[in-house]
């Protein structure tokens, strides 16, 4: 740079700052392009393939398991029942007859004898099972309790009839033409059908 009296001379330090170049800086952008969506959904894509199956057979095994508690649940107040009285907790009339299968409106009938709602047949008024509104539906005992009167039936999570076979003769086994079974020896025995309500071949049962 050269001075008013001709002389030349180097810039000054605040010249230098003054004419330093700015950096670049790339542009600001908003949002995504296509391609970034377009990976991103398959991502998406790739993490459901993989995590919904798993969490379908959790559910499943989640429900096989309820099922098969409430079956040994309800096998063991059936036994419950006969230590105390001797017989078994069958519709009045049942006991010392053919052996039976009970589903629908008699089972129903079971069960209210079990719960204690029916203490003619229970007269100790003892609760052999423990019901959860829930396996009928509604979220009451009260509305639980006028379903059963109603003659529906305690149903397993896929919604089909547990069955509930009974020795009512007292010879230590369930006859074989009970249900289309083979001879069953036990004085009761539970069964679910399962997801396939499979009545004759049940997937989910206590013998």
């Amino acid at each position: 740079m050269t001075s008013k009296h001709g002389t030349q001379r180097g810039f000054t330090l605040i010249e230098l700052l003054a004419c330093r170049p700015k950096p670049w800086r790339r542009p600001v952008r908003s949002g995504f392009t296509l391609i970034e969506l377009l990976v991103v959904i398959a991502i998406i894509g790739l993490l459901a393939a993989v995590l919904v199956p798993s969490i379908k057979g959790a559910m499943r095994g989640a429900t096989k398991a309820r099922a098969l508690s409430q079956i040994k649940d309800l096998d063991g107040a059936l036994k419950r029942y006969f230590a105390e009285y001797g017989k078994m907790p069958a519709p009045a009339g049942d006991n010392g007859g053919a052996d039976k299968l009970y589903l629908g409106a008699d089972q129903a009938k079971v069960i209210e004898i079990l719960i204690n709602v029916n203490t003619n047949l229970n007269p100790k008024q003892l609760v052999f099972l423990d019901l959860d509104p829930a396996a009928f539906g509604v979220k009451t005992t009260e509305d639980m309790l006028k379903a059963l009167a109603q003659g529906k039936a305690y149903q397993d999570p896929w919604g089909g009839d547990y069955g509930i076979l009974m020795d009512l003769n007292f010879d230590e086994k369930i006859a074989g033409t009970t249900g289309g079974f083979a001879d069953i020896r036990a004085k009761a025995a539970v069964y679910s059908g399962g997801e396939q309500k499979d009545e004759k071949n049940p997937p989910f049962k206590t013998w």
